[in-house]
């Protein structure tokens, strides 16, 4: 006991909700009633987890949400559990164990296990459902679980990094046949924002459809979207916000993009975390679309 410890991590009740989505009250009824994890307890009687534990719950998540009775789940070995968890996301197509997979993955900075995975998910599923659905899923979980500080900025960079790898090899990748009289689109993050995850996912699935991608990265000064429509033309921009501008700050954002750009055609799509907090409708005009997720964004490209 004393080794599995001193090898694992070490969570709240609190981390266990925000990772595995089931409400503590409800995590400790299952534990008085099901004795289906058994908490730990400091010197001082702090209840924590370890990674077993969230391993379970995890799996459990899957189970209760596929229509299985809690009652039905606890008479299962781990074992049992994790075998059908697998059926699950087999045939129905939710991918619910590779997400969680990739969770683990993230929180024990496990590079092996993640590129062990993600070869089997590519393998069984095939790379656009691998990147689409799996990853597609997983990177929004990413973003929810770091503004809820349920990861550390560590695990965020790491896993970002790994999958960064990923996309870019991806894309490197892909053959297409060019969309004939298209317009060519500029994807870039606002100036200070650095997190580049779903503005890759943009360009993978854009790119897969054909469209010709300008890709800028990380934290574009505004002046220099002006300059690359100055040099080559290029009227239609992406960009995600997900720490800046702030909600706040983002009307002030967009009549910066209009003063640049004056009376010349250009058009601007947006998403991101900070935009859940605005009243999209009130933002969307000619010039600049605000989009629910990601996705949208890629489907409005169909």
């Amino acid at each position: 006991m004393i080794v599995e410890e001193l090898m694992t991590n070490k969570y709240s009740i609190k981390d266990l909700e925000q990772l595995t989505g089931i409400k503590a009250h409800t995590i400790r009824i299952w534990e008085q009633r099901y004795n289906l994890i058994c908490p730990r307890r400091t010197d001082t009687n702090i209840r924590y987890y370890l990674d077993n534990d969230l391993k379970k719950l995890l799996n459990i998540s899957v189970l209760i949400k596929n229509g299985i009775k809690i009652s039905k789940i606890s008479k299962m070995s781990d074992e049992q559990i994790a075998s059908l968890v697998l059926e699950y996301s087999k045939y129905k197509g939710e991918y619910e164990a590779q997400i969680n997979g990739l969770k683990m993955a993230m929180i024990n900075f496990d590079v092996e296990y993640f590129d062990k995975l993600l070869s089997q998910c590519i393998f069984n599923f095939g790379p656009d459902t691998t990147f689409n659905q799996i990853l597609g899923k997983f990177i929004n979980e990413i973003g929810i679980l770091w503004q809820t500080n349920a990861i550390s900025i560590a695990h965020e960079h790491f896993i970002s990094n790994l999958i960064k790898q990923k996309l870019f090899s991806a894309i490197d990748q892909m053959i297409v046949n060019p969309r004939p009289n298209t317009e060519p689109i500029v994807l870039y993050l606002p100036e200070s924002e650095l997190h580049e995850l779903s503005l890759l996912y943009i360009y993978y699935n854009l790119k897969k459809k054909g469209y010709k991608i300008l890709y800028l990265g990380q934290s574009v000064p505004a002046e220099n979207l002006k300059e690359i429509f100055d040099k080559t033309g290029r009227r239609l921009f992406i960009s995600i916000f997900t720490t800046n501008p702030f909600s706040e700050q983002i009307r002030e954002y967009i009549r910066k993009l209009d003063d640049l750009f004056g009376n010349n055609d250009c058009w601007f799509h947006f998403s991101g975390y900070q935009t859940q907090n605005i009243d999209i409708e009130s933002f969307n005009n000619e010039r600049f679309h605000f989009h629910v997720s990601v996705e949208a964004i890629c489907n409005s490209f169909d």
